[in-house]
């Protein structure tokens, strides 16, 4: 017996509060994707198979699969990768590869565990739940970050349920459950994301990472605030009225403040490039994560496809390689055969 499981890409539209002075960090809004898509299989299969068949990063999500489950798992397995997703580009590959892993899994060995249950088990979700609840449910999401003490202060007190975060880290780094989603909602079929991969240098992660968020948090107050305002009066209100306009609007305002405006000064030149051209041809742009994942929002497909097209012609025309495709919000999360 095998399992299939096909779940989204996702755009980290922002961090929140990279401050943490009230008590809390992190938080962060994105989008679920259709396009790209992450689809694998998984099989039962004796020892030797499993350890012949894995690549190295399946292994480490299966060896701790095996250390965190208990009861511990009772078979092997193999997992194929139908349809992957490019790595340490900014659309989440880590997150949905070892949730579908877990997910997969868990139906071969009849264990009805939740998105949430799984982050836990594979160690995803510590700075960022974006990843985690696109897998459960995608469409556009917003959450609550984590509980959060500097080390200078009393970090040895344990919140009633939850230890708070110490220090700021991704959360590649960070082994702390996935946060509270604070709000989820699906985004009209008409709205459509192109999105833009060049090939510059990855995101930043690894040691890299830890290094920025070191380097450059925390972040002022005062960015914090204005983020919080253009998230509570302007995002989530157009995500309800459906006004594509001021959605937007509020991601190209969301580039030059906080954290997010530090991940895109570090950027190769051709994403500031590229920022500009979105801004002629879009209603609204962006980076998602550390990139090289950039994207533009637009009303229609026909838009879409058009905007696509120009899209590889800015590339071409640059001298650049880059995987351009167009996609509205999954709305749905994963899928499970």
């Amino acid at each position: 017996m095998s399992v299939i499981v096909t779940s989204p890409s996702r755009l980290h539209i922002a961090l929140i509060d990279m401050n943490g002075e009230l008590g809390r960090v992190d938080g962060g809004i994105g989008v679920a994707l259709k396009e790209p898509f992450l689809k694998i299989e998984v099989s039962a299969v004796d020892k030797e198979t499993e350890q012949r068949a894995n690549t190295e990063e399946i292994v480490t999500i299966l060896e701790r699969l095996k250390e965190r489950t208990q009861p511990t798992l009772r078979g092997n397995y193999r997992v194929k990768i139908f349809k992957e997703l490019p790595s340490h580009v900014g659309l989440g590959s880590r997150t949905q590869l070892s949730l579908s892993v877990a997910k997969a899994i868990s139906v071969l060995e009849n264990r009805n565990y939740h998105a949430l249950d799984l982050a836990k088990l594979v160690g995803r979700g510590g700075t960022s739940g974006i990843g985690t609840a696109a897998f459960e449910n995608g469409g556009f999401i917003l959450d609550g970050g984590h509980l959060f003490r500097l080390a200078s202060a009393d970090s040895t007190k344990e919140h009633e349920n939850e230890v708070p975060k110490t220090s700021f880290l991704p959360s590649s780094a960070a082994m702390f459950p996935p946060p509270p989603v604070l709000f989820q909602q699906p985004l009209p079929e008409d709205w459509f994301f192109v999105v833009a991969i060049p090939e510059v240098k990855r995101g930043a992660h690894g040691l890299e990472e830890i290094s920025i968020f070191k380097r450059y948090c925390p972040v002022e107050r005062e960015e914090v605030a204005k983020i919080c305002r253009i998230v509570l009066m302007r995002i989530l209100p157009s995500v309800l009225e459906n006004d594509i306009h001021t959605f937007a609007e509020s991601l190209t305002m969301l580039q030059r403040i906080g954290f997010k405006r530090i991940e895109t000064e570090l950027q190769h030149d051709i994403i500031k490039e590229l920022f500009r051209f979105f801004d002629a041809h879009a209603l609204g742009y962006g980076m998602s994560s550390f990139g090289p994942a950039t994207y533009a929002i637009v009303k229609g497909e026909n838009r879409a496809k058009t905007l696509a097209d120009s899209t590889r012609e800015f590339f071409t025309e640059r001298h650049v390689h880059a995987l351009v495709s167009y996609s509205s919000a999954n709305n749905d999360g994963s899928e499970v055969s």
